[in-house]
């Protein structure tokens, strides 16, 4: 009980401040006038600036002088070393934060509005509210899923999402709704330029994370291990040190190097852990954006993880290591058949995944009539997506009031 008092003015100073930051912002929303140009940018915790496919559309925007960027950070006040115009950096745990996103025209989510700060779930629809979401979906999402409950109470303020393909377009506005199906713009994920891009292309931050990654590499062949996240996460498979003794005399065997990196919502349990690591494997959970790391990735390993279809673009090897299907079907559920939706037959074990492994490092062949299969079920829609995201923003502006 000692402890819990001692705690006590702390939380109580903690609930005043999220109190304020709350009416401020309500408060600023209801009374000001929206300000044109203002475009606001969620970030991930710990990290200072926005990543995925905000970050791709920032990027495009970022040296446009008519557009403020408000970089909304969370748990963090460091400022990047980024390029750009008119770029502001504000935590949202702050009454300069509520002011901004009150005042905002334009709001880029990667998740949910929830998410972004403790009172951004008070906006109103007099925001241009745009979900770009965090990759494409396998597993069901938003409204589609019913363990979650809060979407009921922020779909229908969004203005617009993003899709890749016709099927992915019926499955976003579904899992969205109410939002109209021609606000569903099929232009590919923006995050996908980051690894279809050229290295110069890359932001400069990009570019260091890019090179250091490749110093690790050190001229090896690179095999990605990247699960999704689970509800409990002592259902998430750890190799065991027998187990990555095994992978690292084949990665040595084949001039390899295996890298490991946990989804973000159980990165700092199991993936976190000072494991002893053997010569070959090494973690990859400090580079912020996945992307840059398959742009270096020659064989994927990955379960139900939404990033094997980013990768799909690469036509490199993947390989799905799905030792819990059956109850991640009952958890969880699938909006595709996997027989429909993975290039190759998904596994449980470890042993078919080492086989497998070893198979592919001697003769990286993929069966290219299912590859293209799946290619074409996820991806219909041109390149160059934050380009194509930005402008279709841009236009929303100009009819703002037309929509509200």
């Amino acid at each position: 009980m000692l402890i819990s008092f001692k705690k006590l003015p702390r939380r109580l100073l903690s609930l005043t401040r999220q109190l304020t930051y709350t009416v401020t912002f309500i408060v600023c929303e209801r009374i000001l006038p929206i300000k044109s140009g203002v475009w606001c940018f969620c970030t991930w915790d710990n990290y200072p600036h926005t990543i995925d496919n905000p970050r791709a559309v920032f990027e495009v925007v970022k040296n446009d002088s008519s557009i403020v960027k408000i970089i909304i950070q969370k748990r963090t006040e460091k400022t990047p070393s980024c390029t750009g115009k008119n770029v502001v950096y504000v935590s949202g745990s702050s009454i300069k934060g509520a002011y901004y996103l009150a005042i905002s025209q334009v709001v880029l989510l990667g998740y949910s509005l929830g998410g972004l700060t403790s009172y951004s779930k008070f906006m109103t629809t007099k925001h241009i509210i745009v979900q770009l979401w965090h990759g494409i979906p396998l597993k069901k999402i938003g409204k589609l899923f019913p363990g979650e409950t809060m979407w009921d109470e922020e779909t229908h303020k969004y203005a617009a999402t993003v899709c890749s393909s016709t099927q992915d377009k019926d499955i976003m506005a579904a899992a969205f709704a109410p939002l109209q199906i021609n606000r569903v713009w099929l232009t590919g994920l923006p995050r996908n330029d980051f690894i279809l891009c050229s290295d110069d292309e890359l932001p400069l931050d990009y570019q260091k994370h890019l090179k250091d990654l490749q110093k690790r590499i050190s001229g090896r062949k690179f095999i990605l291990y990247a699960p999704t996240w689970r509800k409990d996460g002592k259902n998430l498979y750890v190799f065991s040190q027998a187990e990555l003794i095994e992978l690292s005399n084949l990665l040595i065997a084949h001039n390899a190097i295996l890298g490991i990196r946990g989804h973000a919502n159980v990165r700092n349990h199991q993936f976190s852990k000072k494991q002893n690591l053997p010569a070959g494997i090494m973690y990859v959970n400090d580079i912020p954006d996945v992307n840059i790391i398959l742009r270096e990735t020659e064989i994927l390993i990955t379960d139900y993880s939404s990033i094997y279809i980013d990768f799909l673009l690469t036509k490199r090897p993947i390989l799905y290591f799905t030792y819990d299907v059956v109850s991640y079907l009952e958890e969880r559920g699938f909006l595709y058949e996997l027989e429909e939706a993975f290039t190759d037959q998904y596994f449980t074990t470890f042993s078919i995944l080492l086989d497998k492994l070893s198979n592919i490092l001697k003769n990286s062949i993929i069966n290219e009539e299912t590859y293209q299969r799946t290619l074409r079920l996820f991806h219909t829609h041109d390149f160059h997506s934050g380009r194509q995201v930005a402008e279709e923003i841009l236009s929303l502006c100009t009819s703002h009031g037309k929509r509200y």
